[in-house]
């Protein structure tokens, strides 16, 4: 409740646009829902409505009556006469309804032209009731005989100006649904297009940030002043930002790691120089060394494939090449690795076709893929492949003890190890699958970590054909 309270807040609502523009969207609703409805009115022509007559006006009908019996059977007058007399017409009109539309009278003083033919068309309705519309009130009807002739007494009083929400009132209940639902609807529709479309767009490019293309941007719209049009220019702001630190930080990290290859190549000839001259006792420190400074070479070179594969205008050097061709040999040399470890790795039939990629990079991303399924499996990898309408499928599958579920989303990211891969005996920094995966998005392909039963890992690979 503080929070509705706040001044600050208070003020902040009645400085914003966007509460401009709702506040005017609701009361454009109700006019055009107004307007419908007046419209609907005079589509209908002259509505009636009728109330129970109360005594008070039944008396002065009867008075009427009494009056106009008077005047034309004792004074002689014509029927024209006697409802135009000043008395009785001063502040009301009198109508005389006769089953012959000829033979209907009614006072001369109709000024206003208002329509009576509606009453004409009551027919036959004795009971006398209160009878409203837009423009007069009528009391009536009363049955009354005059020169052996029936007629229906009806005393009419005009209203100064149209009743118009008396009319509105008259109106049938699905007109008036009706003038309610069709601008609500069409003007609901249009301002939630006014204000979703751009959010949405907002959301779709925050989950193309979120996953890693940091060239998304939401288009900014120069007729929007309002704080949605702010809320895009601090997101682009934003993104903007985070692109600029990601790329600053790459950059860090490939110059680093290319400087890094200098001295380490300066070390390896030392390393190799102090193994010819020196004794027994040294060489096997040596070969340590020899051996700990190789796997440095290797993390630097990884990190060197991924930064230059992060860059978009990093260049592949794509051409067609048959699919057999290119894994023939990785297969070859992964179940040779894999009878090493005393595991089995099995094939479907390679199907025979083209496709057109980087041959070097894509080779080496599924084989990694592979010989990390080699590693940590417990006795076999299944290697399959499917060729659908427009794409191919490769399954990896290992009967190892799986990932943890909310590690799977993790696989792919640079530097990142599950738990039971963190042993310094199983190698590497965490950048194989990163590699992998980037490889496979720069051929416009997708790679899904999942794991399957009774247990072990399965790893997809999509490439477009």
């Amino acid at each position: 409740m503080s929070f509705w309270l706040s001044k600050s807040n208070f003020k902040q609502v009645l400085s914003s646009r966007l509460f401009y523009k709702a506040f005017a969207g609701f009361w454009l609703t109700i006019v055009c829902i107004f307007l419908l409805l007046v419209l609907f009115t005079r589509l209908q022509g002259e509505l009636l409505d009728n109330d129970p007559l109360q005594s008070r006006h039944l008396d002065s009908l009867n008075h009427l009556k009494r009056n106009i019996v008077r005047l034309v059977e004792s004074k002689n007058k014509t029927l024209q006469q006697a409802v135009d007399h000043p008395r009785l017409s001063r502040h009301s009109m009198i109508l005389l309804v006769h089953d012959n539309i000829d033979k209907t009278v009614v006072t001369g003083n109709n000024e206003k032209n208002l329509n009576l033919s509606v009453l004409n068309d009551l027919g036959n309705e004795n009971t006398p009731s209160q009878i409203r519309t837009e423009r007069y009130f009528a009391f009536g009807p009363l049955d009354i005989s005059l020169h052996q002739e029936p007629y229906r007494l009806y005393q009419i009083r005009p209203l100064p100006r149209p009743m118009i929400f008396h009319s509105i009132r008259m109106l049938p209940v699905w007109m008036k649904l009706l003038a309610v639902f069709i601008p609500s609807v069409i003007l609901s529709v249009f301002l939630t297009i006014y204000l979703i479309t751009p959010l949405n767009t907002l959301s779709r490019s925050a989950r193309r940030l979120a996953k890693g293309e940091l060239d998304a941007r939401v288009p900014a719209t120069a007729h929007r002043k309002d704080e949605v049009a702010q809320l895009i220019h601090d997101f682009n702001f934003m993104a903007d930002k985070l692109t600029h630190s990601i790329q600053a930080h790459k950059q860090l990290l490939a110059d680093v790691s290319h400087e890094l290859r200098t001295p380490l190549t300066r070390l390896n000839l030392a390393n190799a120089i102090a193994q010819d001259t020196a004794n027994d006792a040294t060489q096997s420190y040596l070969a340590r060394i020899e051996k700990e400074s190789q796997c440095l070479d290797k993390m630097l070179a990884d990190v060197l494939t991924l930064s230059r594969l992060e860059y978009a205008d990093h260049q592949l050097n794509f051409e067609p090449i048959a699919l057999s061709s290119l894994l023939q040999e990785l297969l070859q040399n992964a179940k040779f690795e894999a009878q090493q470890h005393g595991k089995t790795l099995s094939n479907n039939t390679i199907p025979d076709i083209e496709l057109n990629c980087d041959a070097i990079l894509l080779s080496s991303a599924i084989e990694n893929i592979t010989r990390n399924a080699i590693k940590y499996a417990s006795t076999a990898i299944e290697f399959e492949i499917t060729q659908q309408t427009d794409r191919l499928v490769i399954r990896i599958k290992d009967d190892g003890q799986g990932v943890d579920e909310g590690a799977l989303t993790e696989l792919g990211n640079a530097f990142y190890r599950t738990d039971s891969a963190r042993a310094r005996q199983s190698g590497g920094i965490g950048l194989g699958l990163a590699i992998a995966k980037r490889a496979l998005f720069a051929h416009q392909g997708d790679i899904h970590f999942a794991n399957h039963q009774p247990h072990g890992l399965t790893v997809t690979i999509t490439l477009p054909l």
